[in-house]
């Protein structure tokens, strides 16, 4: 499973001469930068509690290189003190600190034989995270399933784990809906950046009303015209809205009002019943308002009931 690492700066020791007390901290890794200024004394030692960097990992040894460097900020003269090394992590244990010591000579002076020593403590954070396929251009992911010959397409926002990486592929695992426990892989978008992403908030259940009578589905207290079949009413009760099967060709006359018109939610997980937009039912909820359903989607997209099969409920009231 992908793990998230946290690299803190969590303290900051300063030792030997003084050369001031201006002093700035500045780590690289990975491309990723970090920047500290702080009044600091010369024999006292400063606590922080600072994100430096975050990465993910899906190895068991994460190593990367680090460059360290100490600055006293002067008028005239920055004396700096610089430091390139690496950091090791097993991502098999949840914390470890690191210490390093940088080094800084004084420079006002050229006979000056100032050297302080700064004691930097890093403390890297492994996490559990959750993976989720990342919002696409109509809602949907075009992926290799393991047993289907043919390409199967995922929703946005769907909960995986991913299993390996490549500069190529991301191979996973689908956690949640139609396709759930089977093996999946995808091609990246670029050697560096998946469709796999983590730290996407999924919201809670959710529940909508529909009323029989005036044909009114309300989300979040925001009302939305729609249109059922006469020749099938639904009748009153509570019914699971389920999170999307698989593109609905239905939805391609509508892509000009709402790109994600082919996400079709299903209700009550037996008949061929949905929520989604258009112009006619066939015994389907149907939107009539087109250019509202991309905002319809982004609420309930997310949203999650807690079966592994369900975004919310679907209230239906006379």
């Amino acid at each position: 499973m992908i793990k998230k690492i946290v690299l803190k700066l969590k303290s900051v020791k300063y030792s030997g001469n003084s050369i001031g007390d201006d002093i700035r901290i500045e780590t690289s890794i990975l491309g990723k930068f970090f920047s500290l200024k702080k009044k600091i004394k010369v024999d006292t030692k400063q606590d922080f509690d600072k994100i430096i960097a975050e990465f993910d990992a899906n190895q068991t040894k994460f190593e990367a290189d680090i460059n360290i460097r100490v600055i006293e900020d002067d008028p005239i003269f920055n004396d700096v003190g610089n430091l390139k090394s690496k950091i090791k992590i097993d991502t098999t244990k949840k914390n470890r600190e690191f210490v390093y010591e940088v080094v800084v000579h004084e420079l006002r002076v050229s006979t000056s034989k100032a050297r302080a020593v700064f004691k930097i403590t890093l403390q890297a954070e492994v996490l559990e995270t959750e993976t989720y396929i990342s919002e696409t251009s109509d809602g949907w992911l075009v992926v290799d399933i393991g047993g289907i010959e043919e390409k199967q397409s995922l929703p946005a926002f769907l909960k995986v784990e991913l299993i390996r990486s490549n500069s190529k592929r991301d191979y996973f695992k689908i956690l949640e809906g139609f396709y759930k426990g089977k093996s999946a892989s995808v091609v990246r978008k670029s050697r560096y950046i998946s469709y796999l992403q983590s730290g996407i908030l999924v919201r809670e259940s959710f529940v909508a009303t529909y009323s029989i009578s005036t044909k009114i589905l309300t989300i979040n207290n925001k009302k939305y015209t729609t249109t059922d079949f006469e020749a099938e009413k639904w009748e009153v009760g509570v019914y699971d809205i389920e999170i999307p099967d698989a593109p609905h060709k239905g939805g391609t006359y509508y892509l000009d009002k709402a790109k994600f018109a082919k996400v079709w939610f299903r209700i009550d997980h037996k008949e061929e019943k949905y929520l989604h937009t258009g112009r006619h039912s066939l015994g389907c909820i149907t939107v009539l308002e087109q250019k509202h359903w991309d905002e319809i989607f982004h609420q309930i997209i997310k949203a999650r009931k807690g079966d592994d099969i369900s975004v919310g409920v679907l209230e239906v009231i006379n």
